[in-house]
């Protein structure tokens, strides 16, 4: 075997990379005002190190990496570090450049932030983003000069005697018709599965189909754009229900960029997109987030304004800090305040609209 593996190198050299993305995270939340009593106050403090090496080899027009690293995470005001090392990291990545565009597939245990498309706060919280920050299974990237379509697969739990079969495929794409006007699509499908003790299944599909027109180009304006896309459900407990149920509703995103200032307001208006949150599965156990990886408030109208400020400071360096107003029909629930730092030394400098 090591001299197999000694030819093949000498045949095709290997290169080696490495990546280190430190991650300072700063979220306090605080819902004394709301009215609902949906959210639950709280901060999430917390600093990451991914340092990750990769091997690279080039064989008749693809570039081959296999990728080996670890999440190390401590909460701040956590008095012990033996819990330091969160995940491992260990993915394959093969990426072809045609004629028309490049196509990149990856496998095993990968950075969600390889993932470039568009994902409402619908489909992920903000918090969520940043406390799931992988993903296990399978992703698919094809990009042309106009056109961007991914589709991951995110194995979440395998089944066992109190633990659930549960995995989530995604999918996000974005046909650039003109430099102003931008057709896309955001869609998920949950498959939460039953355990030894608590059998059952519960279906959950989304999916937003969007339109965009942004009209900063050719004026001083980094993004001046605004987003409307319609929400699309699907959800059914087989064990409890005859039929499916459908909610739905319409989303309106204005984001208004310049001097790398960030003005933001998000407004839903329809029906629960979470209908089932207070339920509970055949063993007594919450649905709750356990299904819903998406912002607590789209149960109703929610309007969501969101101020930040993401300065330049250095190459791979990246600031964040922001304000963000919640309201729903009754009235004002809540606010948060953000903080982030980000240092990825294999990544360009780029705004970093969530997931702080």
């Amino acid at each position: 075997m090591a001299l197999a593996l000694t030819a093949f190198a000498q045949e095709r050299p290997v290169r080696w990379c490495y990546d280190v993305d430190f991650h300072y995270y700063f979220d306090n939340g605080e819902w004394d005002a709301s009215k609902t009593e949906l959210m639950t106050s709280g901060t999430i403090h917390a600093a990451v190190l991914t340092p990750t090496v990769s091997a690279q080899v080039w064989g008749r027009g693809v570039v081959h990496s296999l990728t080996l690293g670890v999440d190390l995470q401590h909460d701040m005001g956590s008095r012990t570090w033996c819990d330091l090392p969160r995940e491992g990291i260990l993915y394959y990545d093969a990426r072809v450049r045609t004629r028309t565009g490049v196509f990149e597939g990856v496998a095993g245990i990968y950075p969600r932030r390889l993932m470039q498309g568009w994902y409402s706060e619908a489909f992920f919280s903000d918090r969520n983003l940043f406390l799931d920050r992988n993903f296990e299974g399978v992703l698919l990237k094809w990009r042309g000069e106009r056109f961007y379509t991914e589709a991951a697969l995110d194995w979440l739990g395998k089944k066992g005697y109190d633990s659930k079969e549960r995995f989530q495929i995604l999918s996000a794409g974005t046909w650039a018709l003109t430099p102003w006007l931008a057709l896309g699509w955001t869609a998920d499908y949950y498959h939460y599965a039953g355990s030894q003790v608590a059998p059952g299944v519960v279906d959950h599909g989304l999916l937003e189909p969007w339109a965009k027109v942004d009209l900063a180009p050719g004026t001083d304006w980094q993004e001046l754009s605004l987003r409307a896309g319609a929400l699309l459900s699907y959800q059914w407990d087989r064990r409890r229900a005859e039929q499916p149920s459908t909610p739905c509703g319409g989303e309106l995103n204005l984001l208004l960029r310049r001097w790398n200032v960030t003005l933001e307001n998000n407004a839903y208006f329809g029906s629960d997109l979470l209908p089932l949150y207070d339920g509970v599965d055949l063993a007594g156990r919450p649905y709750a987030d356990n299904l819903y990886f998406g912002h607590r408030l789209y149960t109703g109208f929610y309007d969501r304004l969101a101020l930040s400020w993401d300065p330049r400071i250095g190459s791979g360096v990246s600031l964040h800090l922001g304000i963000r107003a919640h309201f729903s029909s009754a009235g004002f629930e809540g606010w948060q305040q953000v903080a982030g730092l980000r240092f990825d030394l294999g990544a360009p400098l780029g705004h970093h609209a969530s997931g702080y």
